[in-house]
């Protein structure tokens, strides 16, 4: 019996302790995925996503508030570009929630559930897009951002749902805030630039021409590529790819000389040559011929 209740003991503690560990781990993971720069438009977009942190950890998504911290000074005016997981069907339209401060503003994504009996979308371990945003850039000079997910001041809250045991019809859910998750924000996120390369040249005749090529090399589009000699081509996503014919009347070695995305300027790489064949038609063309004796 002693024994008997020694194990048990000991089956409770270990039970405690990892009730302890995965309340310290939290359940969630929510974090905030960078998106495309529009800079002709001054626009960023982002993805707001959660998962469970272990299959273990799974529950179905009840209301929830996740607060996103901005500067004004960066961004401004966000607007949903797509509601995800948890918005129609059992629950509402995804809503948001704006309150503007300087020199942070802080907007608020708000989940309702209206299920029965505990229904709504499960969060497993994988990643479930909440919403898509877009925020104007205007009067930011540099493009680049810092959005934060904020987990105090204000707070952002998850909660689970699950069936009113003590309702005989079952068509009453009930919800509890899960333990905190980790949050995972965006920090100083800056547009990339436009990077291409150039290619190609060889030897030609005098008077003959050679092609040149130029390429992205990060599809960062569109970039207008400047080359020396007063060579200019413009690289689109439909044509990332783009080749020069040049005619030079001396060997001639091309380099990229600016680079300039719609986010500002970017890189070259690369160098091409072109050289030119200086010759006779008796130094050039080979002669056969034989000796008679």
């Amino acid at each position: 019996m002693k024994k008997f209740k020694l194990q048990s003991v000991l089956f409770v503690v270990a039970l405690l302790m990892n009730i302890v560990v995965a309340k310290a781990q939290g359940r969630y993971e929510v974090r905030l995925v960078p998106g495309a720069f529009n800079c002709a438009e001054d626009s960023v977009t982002m993805c707001l996503e959660i998962r469970a942190t272990s299959a273990d950890s799974a529950f179905v998504m009840g209301n929830a508030n996740f607060i996103l911290i901005y500067p004004t000074s960066q961004l401004n005016n966000p607007v949903f570009r797509s509601r995800g997981a948890f918005s129609g069907g059992t629950y509402s339209l995804l809503g948001m929630t704006k309150t503007a401060g300087t020199p942070n503003s802080a907007l608020s994504i708000n989940v309702v559930n209206n299920g029965v009996n505990g229904e709504g979308t499960t969060v497993d371990p994988n990643w479930k897009t909440i919403a898509c945003l877009a925020f104007s850039t205007t009067g930011n000079t540099n493009k680049c951002y810092s959005l934060t997910i904020s987990a105090s001041n204000p707070t952002t809250v998850v909660t689970m749902a699950y069936p009113d045991p003590a309702d005989p019809q079952n068509n009453i859910s009930l919800t509890k805030q899960v333990s905190q998750g980790t949050l995972t924000s965006i920090s100083n996120q800056c547009p990339a630039p436009p990077i291409a390369t150039l290619s190609g040249g060889g030897t030609i005749a005098t008077g003959g021409s050679s092609t040149l090529t130029v390429t992205s090399q990060n599809s960062v589009l569109p970039a207008i590529v400047a080359l020396s000699g007063g060579v200019s081509v413009t690289l689109t996503q439909q044509e990332p790819t783009k080749t020069v014919t040049v005619t030079p009347t001396n060997t001639t070695t091309y380099t990229i000389q600016s680079v300039t995305g719609d986010c500002g300027a970017g890189t070259g790489q690369g160098t091409a040559t072109v050289t030119i064949q200086n010759c006779t038609n008796v130094q050039c063309i080979p002669v056969t011929f034989r000796i008679i004796k």
